[in-house]
């Protein structure tokens, strides 16, 4: 991903968007008794989009802003979310472009990863809550949310970065043209 400041205004409108939007509906909304959760894979689809550095920075933006709204622990969602955008960008390092399934997977693994993660976290820092294997029920559960909802959101931030994106810059082609004059430069045809 080229980051220019256009990009820069782009990315930092999605995260206030994306943040909001859990808050306000995605929190909201229970299918299943168990609220949508699409911060964590958020963080992976802009780290599969961009690599590491964008995907660490946009997971940390993601998480500060998360924390900042939410009546939890400060700092694990800023942890959390960086580090799961930082492990997709790496993937997306190797050279591969994930295909959509791909994407619903790691975003799925993700978000079960994050749900159980906060759980340790909150619990590990004396906040009054508990583990119990409801938790784990409600982590499959999101994950199976975060699978389904990452391919629509990931063909949403896709269309909104297309031209930051390096891999879906088409080439400028020069029009064919037939050379005039001797049919050439002179001396270079000869050369090869």
């Amino acid at each position: 991903m080229i980051v220019t400041n256009k990009t820069l205004l782009r990315i930092a409108l999605l995260v206030l968007l994306i943040v909001v939007l859990q808050n306000t509906f995605f929190s909201l909304v229970e299918v299943i008794g168990t609220p949508f959760w699409i911060l964590p894979a958020c963080a992976v689809i802009f780290g599969l989009l961009g690599g590491s550095m964008v995907g660490a920075t946009v997971g940390f933006s993601i998480g500060f802003l998360a924390d900042g709204l939410a009546d939890g622990p400060l700092g694990t969602g800023c942890l959390i979310f960086m580090a799961l955008g930082y492990l997709a960008g790496l993937y997306r390092e190797r050279g591969e472009q994930p295909d959509r399934l791909l994407v619903a997977g790691f975003c799925g693994a993700a978000t079960v990863a994050a749900s159980l993660a906060l759980g340790v976290f909150t619990v590990g820092l004396g906040f009054e809550a508990s583990l119990s294997p409801s938790v784990l029920v409600e982590a499959m559960v999101q994950g199976l949310y975060g699978f389904l909802l990452a391919v629509p959101i990931y063909a949403l931030v896709r269309r909104v970065l297309r031209p930051a994106l390096v891999s879906e810059r088409q080439p400028r082609r020069r029009p064919d043209r037939p050379l005039s004059g001797s049919g050439g430069l002179s001396g270079v045809d000869d050369a090869y």
